[in-house]
Order: C-alpha cells, then sequence, then structure tokens
C-alpha cells in the first residue's frame, strides 16, 4: 500500500473501551484492538483492478464516477477485504478463516487515508477447536464510518487465549512510523 502507520490516540481507546464492552457477552477480548493506517493511492487501486479483473469505471475513472453521483473514484470493495485477510494472518498466523461479512457505510475515495481497527471481540472454546469472533471497523481520517466486518476464524491450536497473549503489534507510538519503499512493518 501507498502508506502505512501504526498509532493509538484518543479515539482508538474509546473505539477499545466498547470493543471491550460488546465482548463482555462472550470471554474477554485477549488482544489490543490493532491499527493499520493505509493511504490508498491511484497505484493500489489499478493493482487490485489487475488481480481482480475489476475495472468498472466507477474505480478506474473520475468522470464516470461522479456522473454516478459519487464524489470521486471509488476503491474496491475487495481490497479492503485483502487488507482484512493480511491484518487476521499477521495477528494470528495459522488462523483459518471460516466466515466473512462486511457492510459498506460510504464509499471510501482514492487517496483517502483510513483506519482499519481489527479486535478480537469472542473466543468460543469448542472440544477440538477455539474459534475468533473478529471486528473490523474502516474509519476515513475524519472520523467517519467506511465499513464494519465481522469475521470467524479458527484459532491456531496453539494460541493459548485462555492465558496473557504476546503483544500482537507494535508498541504504541507518539509519533507514527511512515513506511517508506524499502522500510518494513514488525
Amino acid at each position: 500500500m501507498g502508506l502505512e502507520l501504526v498509532h493509538r490516540g484518543a479515539a482508538a481507546d474509546r473505539k477499545a473501551e466498547s470493543a471491550n464492552l460488546r465482548s463482555a457477552v462472550g470471554r474477554r477480548a485477549p488482544v489490543e484492538p490493532i491499527h493499520r493506517f493505509v493511504h490508498i493511492t491511484s497505484g493500489d487501486v489499478y493493482a487490485f483492478a489487475l488481480v481482480a479483473d475489476d475495472f468498472n469505471p466507477i474505480h478506474m475513472d473520475e468522470a464516470a464516477a461522479r456522473a454516478a453521483g459519487l464524489e470521486g473514484r471509488i476503491c474496491h470493495g475487495g481490497l479492503f477485504t485483502a487488507i482484512i485477510s493480511g491484518m487476521i494472518a499477521k495477528a494470528f498466523p495459522g488462523a483459518i478463516w471460516m466466515e466473512h461479512n462486511i457492510q459498506f457505510k460510504r464509499p471510501a475515495l482514492v487517496g483517502q487515508t483510513l483506519d482499519f481497527v481489527l479486535s478480537l471481540d469472542q473466543t468460543i472454546k469448542k472440544p477440538t477447536k477455539t474459534l475468533g469472533i473478529i471486528m473490523v471497523e474502516i474509519d476515513n481520517a475524519k472520523g467517519e464510518l467506511i465499513a464494519t466486518s465481522r469475521n470467524v476464524v479458527l484459532l491456531p491450536a496453539h494460541a493459548a487465549l485462555d492465558e496473557e497473549l504476546p503483544a500482537v503489534q507494535p508498541s504504541p507510538r507518539e509519533q507514527p512510523e511512515l513506511l517508506g519503499s524499502g522500510a518494513k512493518a514488525h
């Protein structure tokens, strides 16, 4: 992606409290919410269009998007699903995605920076497996909700969720770090 930041601020803390309230129905959430800030560029949209073979003019052509009543070109919804998949894989290596549901609330324009917030809201212990209910909220820079996603994953057998887990995200930073073309995320 064009730009990626990791940072927790006051808004993130409010969302974490909300997530903890939602998870009170099941078991307590064993990990803190994970934030991934992604700036969606024209190059990102074009690369996704190549892989998905989705060249819908609302994604590729500014005039066509405006003619359709949009403020400008919009991101592919499938691109969000791909980013969510990567976040789940990074947070829970070896997890198997069983179910994915996404609801779009408003379009995300090409060129916007989006905040993807992943939280493990509930774990469900079965005799031979543990399922995780993972929620993801996507907000734009104005704090407007773009989409929500509910995901069910089969957690890896080695994930001891009843015990303290090691951190699955970098430490919160006061100053977000930009990841350039040669930098790697931790």
